[in-house]
């Protein structure tokens, strides 16, 4: 709860999709609101704005959205759009917005969050401590520092900009941090913007996932058009069929992008050769390219490639919050409460009973909304994150 009736900042870190419902809300409740963007207005979306979403523009946009957006002309319920297009139809119009003027602060990358004159140690489980403002600070693109304070702070910067290791068990490979720069880790416009980089190159992918899967469908275009073109796909399972493959799938578009990966594993072309049961072990600078390890079931086998794309998945960064009481899970990553309430389930369509407790820090008036509060479960949906949310409000 609020410790007293007139503290009403709230501070939003991100301005993606989840940001601006939690912006909407606490506007609603009359709270000074700020939003904090490490880069531009959807920045993690951007990242893939040439992906389409694998759920329909109808789950993907709350009644509070639409309200706010009144007089906009939004896509079709139905319509399956690319990342770039919600930036274009939603997100960049919420901005605009006469209530948001002068209240989203684009490239403050949020470094540290405190309480005032205490740190995590300070006053634990005391009820003093939410007297306390948090004291946010922030780095510019050019490199200016600024403090932010704050009376509530939501946490909504999602998990995009730090992806997981690739070794084995996710520890880094041998060489991997040293030569993490030249590893590809996010869904590039590989078969587009990006064709003549990869085209006639010797490329490795790491991961079987969906990202993987969007990644092997743009690079067998690109063995298609240029057949010079070598890609090997590591996989760690052992199944014929690499990409989890949902029975009856209510997600038409997430049953083509793993159907098609799926297929291209069980008949790959010449130039496309699947290593089931690998783990990437070592990463080489060999002359101007590279050399990759992979440990295959007990052996081992050495390739010397042109580029490395690694799609293992991502996970929060925790350590902008390691002066906050907040309590994570140890497995997860993500908010405690919620990591037991999503044990044992597997697909993000499914109905989860979401206590408001669960969705609480620790920390008095600081949450983690959006996909960052699942920590590296990847079965995140925006209409969980909106019923999430409510719950949240429901307490304050």
């Amino acid at each position: 709860m609020l410790a007293t009736s007139n503290r009403k900042r709230a501070v939003i870190i991100g301005a993606g999709p989840m940001g601006f419902e939690t912006a909407l809300r606490a506007l609603d409740r009359g709270f000074n609101v700020t939003i904090l963007e490490g880069g531009r207005i959807g920045e993690n979306i951007l990242q893939w704005l040439h992906v389409r979403f694998f759920s329909p523009f109808g789950m993907n946009i709350s009644p509070r959205l639409r309200q706010a957006l009144a007089g906009n002309k939004l896509p079709a319920d139905d319509a399956i759009l690319t990342g770039g297009e919600f930036v274009e139809a939603v997100l960049q119009p919420l901005s605009r917005l006469p209530e948001f003027e002068g209240k989203i602060h684009c490239g403050h990358r949020v470094v540290s969050i405190a309480r005032a004159g205490l740190g995590k140690m300070g006053l634990p489980n005391h009820p003093l401590r939410t007297e306390r403002p948090f004291r946010i600070l922030t780095e510019e693109v050019e490199g200016r520092e600024l403090i932010f304070e704050a009376d509530l702070v939501f946490d909504a910067s999602g998990v995009y900009v730090q992806p997981n290791w690739a070794g084995v068990a996710g520890m880094p490979a041998l060489g991997e941090r040293r030569l993490g720069n030249r590893i590809v880790r996010q869904l590039q416009d590989f078969d587009g913007r990006e064709f003549h980089r990869y085209a006639g190159k010797r490329i490795v992918l790491v991961g079987h996932g969906h990202s993987a899967a969007h990644a092997i469908i743009a690079l067998n275009n690109i063995l298609k058009q240029e057949p010079s073109t070598h890609v090997i796909w590591a996989v760690r399972t052992d199944r014929a069929k690499p990409v989890l493959d949902i029975p009856d799938d209510p997600l038409p578009e997430r049953t083509k992008v793993s159907g098609a990966a799926n297929e291209l594993a069980k008949n790959p072309p010449t130039n496309l050769k699947i290593i089931r049961r690998s783990h990437l072990e070592a990463l080489l600078e060999f002359q101007s390219n590279l050399k990759v390890k992979l440990k295959v079931w007990k052996n081992f086998e050495e390739f010397e490639i042109d580029e490395i794309i690694a799609l293992t998945g991502y996970r929060p960064n925790l350590e902008m919050l390691r002066e906050v009481s907040a309590e994570f899970s140890g497995i997860s990553e993500g908010v405690n409460g919620l990591y037991r309430a999503l044990t044992n389930i597997t697909d993000c369509l499914a109905k989860i009973d979401i206590k408001p407790q669960a969705l609480q820090t620790g920390e008095p008036n600081f949450f983690v909304v959006g996909i960052k509060s699942y920590g590296r479960n990847s079965g995140f949906l925006l209409k969980s994150g909106v019923e999430q949310l409510e719950a949240i409000f429901q307490i304050l």
